[in-house]
């Protein structure tokens, strides 16, 4: 690396955290703005970064002025979203301090899932028939207008967070009665009380990992999902790249490459959601950023050798790119949840990870008393296994396989006598 540069991140968290690492293990000064002190170590990033400026990440004006107050006033060579939530905010004060980043008009597109369907409704690409509701009655007249099934959402909230799939009235009204009360999310951002009726796309899901340069995709590959039994929608399995429909990777790609000029996005990274239906590829969403979920951090890696946070540093800095595939594998992450409620005891079976070769990380988040849940959103999520193979269906099946042969055990719960 030829120059050290002074590189600012709001608020690393999740797959941000990879951003910051990235930063700090190419020997830049690395400032992480947050709301905080204590984040660093609640997200899992101390010891990769030089400072830290505290600011309501909620309040553009908030992170401008703590900018400007701070020691770096002038200073910064790259200001960069380091989570979802925060990235229409990053951007505008990236606009307003002169750096380079994603328009703040494209970056609000993608964190609001109404302004980006319109985008796609002007543009012309494939999505889903939509309405935006506040109220139940204006819910069920555009249930009716669409056709059930419908699919119930936040228009700006993530991880499939109060998703509900409606198959008529009446769990249309109990799906409204517990979204009007979802207020906040990650990080106290506040939930929009409008809200998305969408037409149900049916078949396959994929998402396309893109990196463009002047709207122009430089790196892309498909990766296929499998999703939890509806009525949710909580991603289970990625295998990258993709083992199924590889003659409609062509039409997923450029769908998704349409969808991020629709919305504004001509640099930089992106995770774009795709249904492959029966008349052909439709947007779900676009996220204007890495993907998450373990797909850039490991999978990118494991399958192709690019390193995509390293490249969007890369990109923020004005340096050589560096996304070149290196090697072409596979691999595939799949997650464990329970399939019942309960008191989590155990998971059975893990000790025969360490004598898998495909299995390269595994990665657990629940504990012996903890309470758990039928999946609903990722945070129901208990852990995954992380499997590479020299071909996608290896890297699949092994998962598959391995995910199949785990067990949650439950506490057995006692009953009062009063």
């Amino acid at each position: 690396m030829s120059t050290i540069k002074t590189v600012a991140f709001v608020e690393p968290s999740f797959y941000g955290v990879s951003f910051a690492r990235v930063a700090f293990e190419q020997g830049h000064k690395v400032i992480s703005i947050v709301s905080s002190l204590d984040n660093p170590q609640k997200y899992g990033y101390e010891g990769i970064y030089h400072d830290l400026i505290v600011a309501d990440i909620r309040d553009e004006e908030s992170i401008y002025q703590a900018i400007l107050q701070s020691p770096y006033v002038n200073q910064l060579d790259a200001l960069i979203p380091a989570t979802d939530y925060a990235s229409h905010l990053t951007a505008k004060v990236a606009e307003r301090l002169g750096l380079r980043g994603v328009p703040y008009e494209a970056a609000l597109r993608s964190r609001n899932k109404d302004l980006a369907r319109q985008a796609y409704a002007e543009h012309g690409v494939p999505s889903a028939k939509f309405k935006k509701i506040k109220t139940f009655d204006e819910a069920l007249e555009a249930a009716d207008e669409i056709g059930y099934p419908v699919v119930l959402k936040p228009t700006n909230a993530a991880s499939s967070q109060n998703v509900y799939l409606i198959n008529n009235a009446s769990e249309l009204h109990k799906a409204i009665d517990i979204i009007v009360e979802f207020k906040v999310s990650y990080m106290d951002f506040k939930i929009r009380d409008e809200y998305l009726i969408e037409q149900y796309l049916d078949g396959p899901e994929f998402s396309v990992e893109l990196f463009v340069k002047d709207g122009e995709p430089i790196f892309s590959t498909v990766t296929e999902k499998i999703t939890s039994p509806l009525p949710y929608f909580v991603e289970i399995v990625h295998t990258l790249p993709t083992p199924s429909h590889k003659d409609s990777e062509d039409e997923i790609i450029n769908t998704a490459v349409a969808a991020l000029k629709a919305i504004g996005i001509t640099n930089g990274p992106s995770h774009v959601e795709v249904k492959l239906t029966s008349t052909g590829a439709r947007i779900i969403e676009v996220n204007g950023r890495p993907g998450g979920d373990n797909i850039s951090s490991d999978l990118l890696v494991q399958a192709f050798g690019v390193d995509i946070f390293e490249a969007t540093v890369n990109y923020y800095l004005d340096n050589p790119l560096g996304i070149e595939k290196k090697h072409h594998r596979a691999a595939s992450i799949a997650y464990v949840t329970a399939d019942r409620d309960g008191i989590f005891e155990e998971i059975e079976g893990l000790e025969v990870l360490a004598e898998h070769a495909n299995v390269v990380r595994s990665h657990f988040t629940v504990a012996s008393g903890d309470k758990v849940t039928v999946a609903k959103s990722s945070d129901d999520r208990l852990g995954y296994i992380i499997t590479t193979g020299d071909t996608p269906q290896e890297a699949k099946e092994k998962a598959i396989t391995i995910l199949n042969s785990l067990k949650v055990k439950y506490k057995k719960q006692q009953i009062e006598i009063g």
